[in-house]
């Protein structure tokens, strides 16, 4: 965290800006299905961004983003556990237990764990699984809100 004092605004905005964007598209994985950055698949959805970023609140978006940072490093570790058993990191389908059955067990394992901490996560941050996936969806639509989201998290990070 000390070294993130020193980037520049610009810098950390941009470091930011790609970190959540990652996050963000992985944790859409944690409750509709395939994690986009594991298994490079994107989803493609319009919305209209005047509207859009005022149906997230402040606290929503406080919320989301610390969510966000809590999850991160579970990610990472979840992402890293399964690439050192198989290499490949599958996609992963956390609302769909047919498809986590399909995994074989002790990637199952860390998949299911990294679905619970999430959803956790998510929850004792304040929001639904469902309110979180809307906000992940809707800021990659609005650049407005996802600005609004890299704020909230340089502030949580620089701890103000």
């Amino acid at each position: 965290m000390n070294t993130i004092a020193n980037f520049s605004q610009s810098r950390l905005s941009r470091l930011l800006s790609q970190s959540l964007l990652l996050g963000a598209i992985s944790l859409t994985g944690v409750v509709t299905g395939v994690i986009p950055s594991l298994s490079g698949e994107s989803l493609g959805l319009t919305f209209s961004t005047t509207a859009i970023a005022q149906e997230v609140s402040n606290e929503e978006i406080s919320n989301y983003a610390r969510a966000v940072l809590a999850m991160e490093p579970r990610r990472k570790e979840a992402y890293n556990e399964i690439k050192g058993i198989a290499g490949n990191v599958p996609a992963v389908v956390c609302n769909e237990t047919k498809k986590i059955n399909t995994l074989p067990g002790e990637i199952r394992g860390i998949a299911v764990n990294y679905c619970s901490q999430a959803k956790q996560i998510i929850e004792n941050n304040g929001l639904t699984v469902s309110k979180f996936n809307s906000i992940t969806l809707l800021q990659q639509a609005d650049p407005t809100l996802k600005q609004r989201i890299q704020a909230e998290l340089i502030r949580l990070q620089s701890g103000q």
